[in-house]
């Protein structure tokens, strides 16, 4: 498999971290609101917080990806400031 196509990859996985947080930490709400008949409480706190987080992983694994391409890229010397 070529190089462009595993970076590939690792970008989709990268961009859908947020959508996969509030999907995950949204129905893991409803259940909680659907068991203990509170509404929409959990659902809309952990959706939340799922959206956060996976922003959060958005960005830390982005600057992780970029680095490695910035260190392995031919048009740069591997330095950063450049």
């Amino acid at each position: 498999m070529s190089s462009d196509r595993i970076n590939q990859g690792k970008a989709w996985t990268i961009a859908l971290d947020p959508l996969y947080g509030l999907i995950g930490m949204g129905l893991l709400g409803y259940g909680i609101d659907y068991l203990a008949g509170t509404g929409l409480t959990w659902t809309i706190t952990l959706g939340i917080l799922g959206l956060i987080t996976g922003f959060y992983r958005f960005i830390k694994d982005a600057l992780a990806l970029n680095k490695q391409q910035t260190r392995s890229s031919s048009r740069t010397d591997a330095d950063p400031h450049t």
